[in-house]
């Protein structure tokens, strides 16, 4: 996922290293999902396969950073509690601010990404047998632009990881809209924007599945709550909510008593965890989830427990705190949006043709990382910096 943290507009901007630090985690828990050694023991392959969770992680935490970057623009500056509306009327607006929030999205998205992905669809569609140019162009067209992610047969076209970010664009096109009525209504305008995401999504569901000259799009409700904005909206939410919450705390010191919401969530994570190897749900490869059990358990008790995990993250002295926030795991999460769009593509087809199904994870993990620096410090942070200068965003 892309790392937010660097586009603060302004320095004066709060920063949390331990966000990073915890998209380094997601990361890593989404590389163990993907990849794990053929003799693995059956008990750590089965707790693996629960890493999808991961998701969520990513999905709280753009909403967190976003919203903290980009909040003052539409609530001021924590002149309400979080649950409530803003007093007073609307803050005046930089001229541009929605220019430069756009431009600053695509600059950390796309460069890489069509790279990247670009690279998958050449080895899979080159060359074009005579006659299927139509039907290739349209595939190249709704990956490259991630309109392939509201398919259920087709959001695996190109890099099959990168369904995600159909996720991530629709949240940030719909960022201002929610922060917008949070400050009009509080959480009450918040909780009708999830409302009404879910219900767009319920609606286009039901008119559409069953259609198969529609391609999947928004073939069943499994694809929407595993894979789509409007059966996720509550993860991105939660974050935002968390960070309306901790701007009305930000300048008050750390509480230096027990951290009971870091020993809490984390327990909570443990129990969800422990629910879903106890569930052992079919984990479908185009639909999802399909046991409604852990599709609740996944997009609704997950991320409430990371949310509290989260609050005292950024509320409470702990070990947990001091770990993820270090200089080393700051550094490795600015290379995490690198890391999930490398890990699955061209290299892992080599490593897998040469090497076989499941042979030298560790070794490959290595390389994953060495290549994910070298495309972070040549590729990814270059084009952003460049595309922003050019756009003067």
């Amino acid at each position: 996922m892309p790392d937010e943290s660097t586009l603060t507009p302004a320095p004066a901007k709060p920063y949390y290293p331990v966000m990073s630090g915890l998209r380094a985690v997601a990361a890593l828990l989404v590389f163990a999902k993907h990849f794990r050694p053929i003799d693995i023991p059956d008990w750590a392959n089965q707790t693996a396969r629960q890493f999808y969770l991961a998701m969520s992680i990513f999905f709280v935490l753009s909403g967190f950073v976003l919203a903290t970057n980009y909040q003052q623009l539409a609530v001021g500056p924590g002149a309400a509690p979080w649950y409530a509306p803003a007093r007073g009327g609307p803050p005046a607006r930089p001229p541009g601010w929605w220019r430069r929030y756009f431009w600053r999205r695509v600059a950390r998205v796309f460069p890489i990404y069509l790279l990247l992905n670009t690279t998958v669809l050449w080895r899979l569609y080159w060359p074009v047998p005579p006659g299927e140019w139509g039907h290739t162009l349209t595939l190249v067209f709704l990956s490259e632009s991630l309109l392939r992610g509201f398919s259920n047969t087709l959001k695996y076209v190109g890099l099959p990881q990168a369904w995600s970010l159909t996720a991530e664009e629709c949240f940030y096109f719909s960022l201002p809209l929610l922060l917008w009525l949070w400050q009009r209504r509080g959480w009450r305008g918040a909780a009708g924007f999830a409302a009404g995401a879910l219900a767009l999504g319920l609606g286009l569901t039901a008119v559409c599945q069953g259609r198969p000259a529609l391609h999947g799009l928004f073939g069943s409700y499994y694809h929407l709550f595993s894979y789509t904005f409007f059966g996720r909206v509550l993860e991105f939410s939660l974050g935002v909510g968390l960070a309306r919450w901790q701007a009305a705390r930000a300048a008050r010191p750390l509480v230096p008593s027990r951290p009971w919401r870091t020993v809490a969530g984390g327990l909570l994570l443990a129990a969800v965890l422990a629910a879903l190897l106890g569930i052992n749900s079919l984990d479908g490869a185009y639909e999802g989830l399909l046991d409604p059990r852990s599709v609740a358990l996944n997009v609704v008790a997950f991320p409430l427990a990371f949310t509290l995990l989260l609050a005292g993250l950024l509320r409470e002295h702990s070990w947990l705190r001091a770990v993820l926030g270090s200089r080393f795991m700051d550094e490795a999460g600015r290379r995490t949006y690198a890391f999930y769009l490398v890990h699955i593509g061209l290299l892992s087809i080599w490593w897998q043709h040469y090497f076989g199904f499941g042979r030298h994870i560790g070794w490959y993990l290595l390389l994953i990382l060495l290549v994910s620096e070298l495309i972070y410090r040549g590729m990814e942070e270059p084009a952003r910096r460049w595309i922003l200068r050019r756009v003067g965003a």
